[in-house]
């Protein structure tokens, strides 16, 4: 992925809008908002989506629901693949161990494994400092809003 020269704040913004209207969002059954957790995932309950899935429950933070959002990023592992931790998948050739891991994005168009910020950063256009406000843990979605308004604003 190449890293963008300017920030996309319109991403941002549907990211935010996205995370506002949790957890009722019918777009993403199962998944809530945790600003403390890049992506965590409870494997014991399991919910449905509209068309039967199953799917863990599962909280993201601001840089991994920017990962979850963009269409050109996956998480290594789906949150059916992680029930079957530390279980031989052989729904792949070869078959492969599964790994602890709920923060690395893998850019599908390249193949780069990236930590769920490093990729949000890039996705954003973000500056170190900006992504630093931006991913803040204790940040609130008034505390978010007001980052995003600022890096457009170019104060930030």
């Amino acid at each position: 992925m190449i890293r963008r020269l300017v920030p996309d704040t319109r991403f941002a913004l549907r990211v935010l809008t996205t995370i506002a209207d949790l957890p009722d969002h019918p777009r993403h059954p199962g998944l809530s908002w945790d600003q403390t957790f890049y992506r965590t995932v409870d494997v014991e309950e399991v919910v449905h989506a509209d068309n039967g899935a199953p799917v863990c429950r599962t909280a993201l933070c601001f840089a991994g629901w920017v990962v979850q959002l963009d269409p050109d990023v996956d998480w290594a592992y789906d949150t059916m693949t992680l029930r079957t931790r530390h279980l031989t998948d052989d729904t792949v050739r070869p078959p492969v161990r599964l790994e602890w891991d709920l923060t690395t994005a893998v850019d599908l168009a390249t193949g780069l494994r990236l930590h769920a910020h490093e990729y949000a950063e890039r996705r954003l256009g973000l500056s170190h400092v900006q992504a630093g406000a931006l991913f803040l843990g204790s940040n609130s979605i008034d505390d978010l809003a007001d980052v995003i308004g600022r890096i457009g604003r170019g104060q930030l």
